[in-house]
């Protein structure tokens, strides 16, 4: 009934009754976990444990809660022990199993499958053998690295392509998409789209096709011509969240006397971004993780066009994607790479981010916006940042902050360091730590190959408040872009603080979206023509001080072109009426 504290209480009471009674610290651990009270559940299953050494869900729930808070050594020493300890194949196979997603989530990517081989030779299941064959490293260590992993990957594909699939539900028994293929700099259209291939394979009910797209009829144009367009789009980040920030103001300005919106989220946080979202939606649906169900959810609301803002960071709307729920289906940059899937029409980016050429590194029909893709609001900035010292960051050092994900940061990164470094014997390089501790630990490691000599110049601060990260950027002499991946939202906070970036064009759209946004403030000269030009380029700002008074007084005149722009709007507006028209 969610009274989670009268719950607490008759359950803390049980206890007192009877200190040994295991079904009720049992549920006292599952409500502490519920409640965000990890030391308190984790000493709950710990009693447990005690009471009745048998007790399998404890030890995995104890050994889960021990992954999530990064202990990852722990967490599979009691899975170790729960798989000694069950008496049934399915209990090992479990045991076996969460301790494969705990490794696979730290970025320990061989012993992940290692886990998932000793599950699957107990019980064969297609479902995770495709989530062994698409698991992959998060912090690479090297381009031969890179190279070795996509090979075996294909390799695996095509094993498991020669052989006969069954998968029910992909979402709960694969769960798993290609997220970190994006991050390698390399073209993934063919890997993306043999992937899609095997999905299918193994579950062909993916490719659902929703009844009204086969006897659709296109919209009447223009207004009050017919019903409106009826606009879905479909995200599990409508929220504080990059992908919310990237699309509020497009769906706050969408012209609903044309356009009919139903969004469809898979989260259920009510922040402001949400809240505005919803607000300018003619219709809400918060959806199932069943896929079968939110597929047919979907289907009803007899869509003219489906947007997914980004297909690849979460698993359910990567599966929602196979099926066919709109006679027209688009993605956006949100997750900027090729999704490979069939059903997938068109990828929606801009000509101010794609190379020429880039329709070659697309499934779907890549179709440019003229400006960037998004009606991004001015990112608010607290009234007072806090200062270095504040921070914990040094005072009498020139500062190279890399604000991003230590996933983006290709192992081309490392020379780029090491060379800013070796120029500015007064530098630093400021990084974040990964959201999970392994993988700071697995970059420092690589660091300690590469550039041993700077890495005690290397320094990794805590993750940062949403009100304490402008402080961090402010701060900084250097935003540095990371190479092959931009920023997206970092860029756009950095360049509402007038702070340069140093950025290049990567060889494909998702190393261009800096350089994108400079392109569009008219300083096409602050886009670096090579990693020489790039690493020179961050030491002039670094080290000179009129230079970098200049260029913030040129991004600072400049950036209001970047915020609130409603010609995007316009553009998202005539691509769907063109694609409608095509279909």
């Amino acid at each position: 009934m969610g009274k989670l504290d009268a719950a607490q209480a008759e359950l803390e009471r049980a206890v007192v009754l009877n200190p040994d009674y295991v079904d009720a610290i049992y549920n006292l651990a599952k409500l502490y976990r519920d409640t965000g009270d990890w030391d308190a559940a984790l000493s709950a299953y710990a009693r447990v444990i005690a009471l009745d050494p048998a007790h399998l869900n404890a030890r995995i729930n104890r050994a889960n809660l021990l992954a999530e808070d990064g202990r990852i050594d722990e967490a599979c020493d009691v899975y170790d022990d729960a798989a000694k300890i069950a008496t049934e194949s399915s209990g090992k196979v479990r045991a076996h199993v969460f301790r494969g997603n705990a490794l696979r989530r730290a970025g320990r990517d061989e012993e992940a499958m290692a886990a998932y081989d000793a599950a699957l030779a107990l019980e064969p299941h297609d479902g995770l053998a495709i989530k062994r064959a698409l698991t992959v490293p998060i912090v690479t260590r090297s381009r031969g690295h890179i190279d070795a992993v996509r090979a075996r990957v294909g390799r695996e594909i095509d094993t498991l392509m020669a052989r006969a699939l069954e998968v029910f539900d992909p979402g709960l028994e694969t769960s798993t998409t290609n997220f970190y293929l994006a991050y390698h700099a390399l073209g993934d259209r063919a890997l993306q789209q043999k992937t899609a291939a095997l999905q299918l394979k193994a579950c062909p009910e993916l490719a659902w096709a929703a009844p009204h797209c086969r006897k659709w009829s296109r919209p009447t144009k223009g207004k009050g011509k017919g019903r409106r367009i009826r606009l879905g789009i479909a995200s599990a980040y409508f929220r504080r969240h990059s992908i919310g920030r990237l699309n509020v103001g497009l769906i706050a300005g969408l012209d609903k006397e044309r356009f009919e919106v139903f969004v469809f989220s898979t989260s259920d946080v009510d922040d402001a971004i949400a809240q505005e979202i919803n607000a300018n939606a003619a219709h809400v649906t918060v959806m199932t993780r069943d896929l079968a169900t939110a597929r047919h959810t979907i289907a009803d609301a007899e869509l003219d066009i489906l947007y997914y803002p980004e297909i690849g960071m979460d698993v359910l709307t990567y599966f929602y994607a196979f099926a066919r729920l709109a006679p027209v289906q688009c993605v956006g940059w949100g997750h900027p790479d090729t999704t490979g899937i069939p059903n997938m029409d068109y990828f929606v980016s801009s000509t101010l981010l794609e190379p020429a050429g880039a329709e070659a590194e697309y499934s779907e029909t890549l179709y440019r916006l003229a400006t960037l893709p998004t009606c991004y609001r001015r990112p608010e900035i607290p009234a007072r940042l806090k200062s270095r010292k504040e921070l914990g960051l040094p005072e009498d050092r020139h500062l190279y902050l890399c604000p991003q994900s230590i996933f983006k940061l290709h192992p081309d990164t490392d020379g780029l360091f090491g060379d800013i470094l070796a120029g500015d014997p007064e530098g630093e390089v400021v990084l974040i730590e990964g959201t999970v501790g392994p993988l700071t630990d697995q970059l420092r490691a690589r660091f300690a190959r590469s550039i041993p000599e700077f890495q005690d110049r290397i320094r990794i601060v805590p993750r940062q408040s949403p009100e304490d990260f402008p402080a961090l950027i402010a701060a900084a002499d250097v935003v540095l872009d990371a190479p092959h991946f931009s920023g997206g939202n970092t860029s756009f906070e950095a360049f509402a603080l007038g702070q340069p970036i140093v950025t290049f064009d990567g060889a494909f759209m998702r190393g261009r979206v800096t350089a994108g946004m400079y392109r569009k403030m008219g300083l096409d000269d602050c886009i670096a023509a090579s990693f020489e030009d790039y690493v020179g380029f961050a030491l002039k700002l670094g080290t000179d001080e009129g230079s970098r008074a200049q260029t913030k007084a040129r991004i600072a005149a400049a950036a209001d072109a970047l915020f609130e722009d409603s010609e995007a709007v316009r553009e998202w507006q005539r691509f769907f009426e063109f694609a409608l028209e095509k279909a």
